[in-house]
């Protein structure tokens, strides 16, 4: 591609028609008619597409969910263990590997191979076909080795796709509704958890044929297929075709997803790739100057989101209910009704996130958790430090108010506002790089909020929650400090982070 016109973006809002004719005329796209460059796509097509993509979140989210049901059938033990009960350190082998294969795909020398290789929309697909693989293998298995290969190739599989999902459709989206459609992501993961849940307690008590277990785990299968066949006819992500040296091919997309006229959208794609293309986005590169600092920024927020306690909730929060009530199903309870309060506080998110912005709601939801936090932590040391409970009935309902308002709080702002955030702040020369390392930063904080909150709850009971208070306080700090991403292009953002590491 010939190099293109390169303008001072931070001095003006848009281009001209005579500079979007240039830098179109340099990149090789030249139309006599400006019929040629409407769109015969729009809104309709953009969302279509971004649900197709979401379905990575739905297997995200499915594969997450299942375990905890599954692991506690009859059928599972019979059909797996040969009747034997399982043992803790299969147990936590079981639960850990699945983020260990997460983590490998989303390290960001193998996500930024994959992605070279695949290209974005081949990633998707790429992914999908491997958690089937991982998926079958799961549901066929016969002894706890076939279980665990299972596991974490669906975790590799999970790791590539929550790497490359939210960004092909960050790439793909206008300003206006980008942040709800990556949100999708999280919405989609929720949706996963719940209905993972409904199949173990559907299939619970089902032994033949095979099990009710293996059924739970094959139905993951096609949603797999449906990622796979919709991504063969997704169009590619016009950025990444730019990046690759193929504007034409970048043009046929945008007419697929835009109802309107494309030149001045396709310009500034080819504008900010020449841009970047002064460097050679080497891996020195990455890890240095105002990349640095976007990478820091980048992994403090992943990293908050899972330290600000809400999986500690998802995998302990069965035992918190027991110890409320002291009843065999408690636990049960927690898992409907906290899938079902994370399911509904996330659509806020969707509509809210383009209108009042993503910091906006990444601040409330912190201010939301740490008070929830706060009052958990408080009602648990004055009334259940004993197996008793000293304070009668309002205390546990206070609680379960509590730890509702939490997952309420985490679920509209800090749950997906992560995902879009960091699918947004990157360059496109190191995007790939990027969101791959802060997916894998959020993976990691996966594992450790896995294994540190039953030690923290053995020791120190339910002043853990104080901890929560401190990384939700560490969460709010971080929303107040970032500027805002809505309403901006994905160059227009990189060019707002230029001028935030370098004011004047």
């Amino acid at each position: 591609m010939a190099p293109v016109a390169v303008v001072d973006k931070s001095s003006r809002p848009s281009l001209s028609q005579g500079e979007v004719e240039v830098i179109l005329k340099q990149a090789g796209i030249e139309e006599n008619s400006p019929d040629a460059f409407h769109g015969r796509g729009g809104i309709s097509m953009v969302v279509a597409v971004a649900v197709f993509s979401s379905l990575a979140g739905l297997l995200m989210g499915l594969d997450i969910g299942y375990i905890a049901g599954v692991k506690t059938m009859d059928s599972f033990s019979e059909g797996l263990l040969h009747e034997e009960k399982i043992k803790d350190t299969q147990d936590s082998l079981i639960t850990m590997i699945f983020g260990v294969g997460a983590a490998v795909a989303a390290f960001p020398p193998v996500m930024d191979c994959c992605v070279s290789k695949l290209g974005r929309k081949g990633a998707v697909i790429f992914g999908g076909l491997v958690f089937c693989l991982g998926a079958a293998l799961q549901a066929l298995a016969i002894n706890m080795a076939m279980m665990l290969l299972g596991r974490i190739i669906a975790g590799f599989s999970v790791g590539l796709l929550s790497g490359n999902a939210p960004v092909y459709t960050s790439e793909i989206a206008p300003p206006a509704l980008r942040g709800a459609l990556v949100t999708g992501f999280q919405f989609a993961i929720t949706v996963g958890i719940m209905i993972a849940f409904l199949l173990a307690l559907v299939l619970e008590d089902v032994e033949k044929p095979y099990g009710g277990w293996r059924w739970v785990i094959a139905a993951q299968i096609v949603p797999g297929i449906m990622l796979v066949i919709g991504g063969i006819f997704m169009p590619g992500s016009p950025r990444y075709l730019v990046q690759q040296g193929k504007p034409r091919q970048a043009l046929r997309c945008l007419l697929l997803l835009r109802s309107e006229d494309v030149r001045e959208e396709l310009a500034e794609i080819c504008q900010e790739h020449e841009m970047d293309s002064t460097t050679k986005g080497t891996w020195v590169e990455f890890c240095s100057g105002d990349n640095l600092k976007l990478l820091g920024i980048g992994v403090s927020i992943q990293l908050l989101q899972q330290l600000c306690g809400m999986n500690a909730f998802m995998y302990d929060g069965p035992l918190i209910f027991d110890k409320l009530f002291g009843n065999e199903h408690a636990g049960r309870l927690f898992t409907l009704v906290s899938g079902v309060v994370n399911i509904f506080a996330t659509i806020p998110g969707l509509f809210l996130v383009d209108k009042c912005g993503r910091t906006v709601l990444m601040k409330w939801s912190a201010v939301g958790m740490m008070f929830c936090s706060g009052v958990l932590a408080s009602i648990g040391d004055l009334c259940f430090e004993d197996d008793i409970g000293t304070c009668g009935p309002w205390a546990k309902w206070t609680a379960t108010l509590a730890i509702c308002g939490f997952i309420l709080n985490f679920a509209y702002g800090w749950g997906g506002m992560a995902w879009v955030y960091c699918a947004e702040m990157f360059p496109q020369k190191h995007r790939t790089k990027g969101v791959a390392a802060t997916t894998d930063a959020n993976w990691v904080g996966n594992i450790l909020i896995a294994f540190l909150p039953p030690l923290m709850f053995d020791t120190w009971g339910f002043n853990t929650f104080w901890v929560f208070v401190g990384t939700n306080c560490l969460c709010l700090f971080c929303a107040m400090s970032l500027p805002e991403t809505k309403d901006k292009s994905l160059e227009e953002i990189t060019s707002m982070f230029n001028h935030w590491f370098h004011p004047g």
